[in-house]
């Protein structure tokens, strides 16, 4: 034996079987995709967070269709073992795996499991597949199961959102087709407001469904308006703002954006207002008067600062400090260590500060020396932006927790005047291509 053939013999049996390699990946793959809808399901958490889970399940993803039909009998297996959650994941890779190879029996496949597990049917169709570049977007599939839904009722309502998700304009006719039927208007209305073909009748459908008592129908109406912001007016944000809160997210979102100063007020006069919500109000506005009691609040409190407080300090003033975070928090620690960054930011802003702001109380009158005319100043990343001018996409995006960012979102939709359907628990590779967009677009404006 040569020694070549020596090397080639040892290194072989070093090397797992294939089999297990496939078992090792199918499993990991399981846990991650548990992983990421823990982390999808967190409004607190954020962008990077998805990125790490998202590109261990693109790899695995990947890996796992190149085993070819050995891959999917396994999960064919493994779907038959499992329950619960562990069997949602399994379904969800199952249709990955097939989106992944362009399988010709994905409508069958999507058709059988759509029912007991929409989510992993959805998403699985939405993500995938890897694309070949950070610009690529395969969505043939999304076109044939469309088609194949009119074989497959049970996958119509999912094929018309997908549509809409992956912004398919060839189907756009046959969406509109679809809006006199009572059974698929509402998700055929939201598929054509992601692509940006609102009308007016889409605005009078808003306010019908706001003005409903059934909540599955003031939903309809949010996610409208999330979609395409240009068809809210102020008859259907007051409409939508009267309502609870908790539901109409997005209204106070675009209200912000059309109106901050008047938000503010309006929101500190309101006792009724979350917390977070309080928080990404503040956030957005940039109003260093609101910033500076929410960094009032944030001093009082005991322990760390929450998820939405991190991201409004990150929004506004572009850092936050350790002392803020850590735990055990040292209370004292902290209020000095938020005052540091506050009066720095301010400063650096030129915003007039009095003269025992460092040592003073935490109040508005005690640390900046002309309220009146720091009302007129909006902060974002440390520094002043441009009014009526969409502020970048910039380092804070992956950063901030999921609520806030689905905020910049329809903000960059109402100051850019366009439909941004990108939603904050979309796949971490094509929210960084409209981060990329983005900043290109904003460097061209700039030149």
């Amino acid at each position: 034996m040569t020694s070549t053939e020596t090397d080639i013999a040892r290194i072989s049996r070093r090397l797992p079987p294939l089999a297990g390699l496939l078992d090792n990946s199918l499993d990991e793959a399981v846990r991650t995709r548990r992983r990421r809808l823990m982390i999808a399901d967190n409004p607190a958490l954020t962008l990077n967070a998805l990125r790490r889970t998202d590109s261990t399940l693109d790899r695995l993803i990947q890996t796992a269709a190149m085993y070819g039909q050995e891959a999917t009998q396994q999960l064919d297996a493994r779907i038959a073992a499992s329950t619960g959650a562990v069997k949602e994941a399994v379904v969800f890779l199952r249709i990955a795996v097939a989106v992944q190879m362009r399988e010709t029996t994905l409508g069958e496949l999507a058709a059988h499991h759509v029912e007991a597990f929409p989510r992993a049917v959805r998403d699985a169709c939405r993500f995938y597949p890897v694309p070949n570049g950070p610009l690529s977007d395969n969505a043939s599939h999304v076109i044939d199961l469309f088609e194949h839904s009119a074989l497959f009722p049970s996958l119509r309502l999912m094929a018309i959102e997908l549509a809409g998700m992956r912004g398919e304009q060839s189907l756009v006719t046959q969406l509109k087709e679809l809006l006199d039927d009572p059974l698929y208007a509402a998700p055929a209305c939201i598929a054509l407001a992601r692509m940006g073909e609102a009308t007016d009748a889409t605005r009078s459908y808003a306010i019908e469904c706001l003005s409903s008592d059934q909540p599955e129908r003031r939903d309809v109406a949010m996610d409208l308006i999330a979609c395409d912001p240009r068809i809210s007016d102020d008859a259907l944000l007051q409409l939508a703002l009267a309502a609870d809160p908790a539901t109409v997210d997005a209204a106070w979102a675009i209200a912000t954006c059309s109106d901050p100063r008047g938000v503010i007020d309006h929101a500190a006069a309101r006792d009724d207002l979350p917390a977070a919500l309080r928080a990404r109000i503040a956030a957005l506005a940039g109003y260093p008067d609101a910033i500076v009691n929410a960094c009032a609040a944030m001093a009082d409190a005991d322990g760390a600062i929450t998820a939405n407080q991190a991201g409004l300090l990150e929004l506004t003033l572009g850092a936050v400090p350790v002392e803020a975070r850590c735990e055990p928090n040292d209370k004292e620690k902290k209020s000095r260590a938020l005052r540091t960054l506050l009066l720095r930011v301010l400063r650096a802003a030129h915003i007039g500060l009095c003269n025992d702001a460092d040592v003073d109380a935490w109040d508005v009158n005690a640390i900046l020396a002309n309220p009146a005319q720091a009302a007129t100043v909006r902060l974002r990343d440390g520094l002043i932006f441009p009014v009526g001018v969409p502020p970048a996409l910039g380092r804070a995006l992956p950063e901030v927790p999921h609520a806030l960012r689905g905020w910049l979102y329809i903000e960059r939709a109402c100051l850019a005047h366009h439909a941004f359907a990108l939603s904050p628990f979309d796949t971490a590779r094509r929210q960084d291509a409209a981060l990329m967009i983005g900043e290109f677009v904003d460097a061209m404006r700039a030149a």
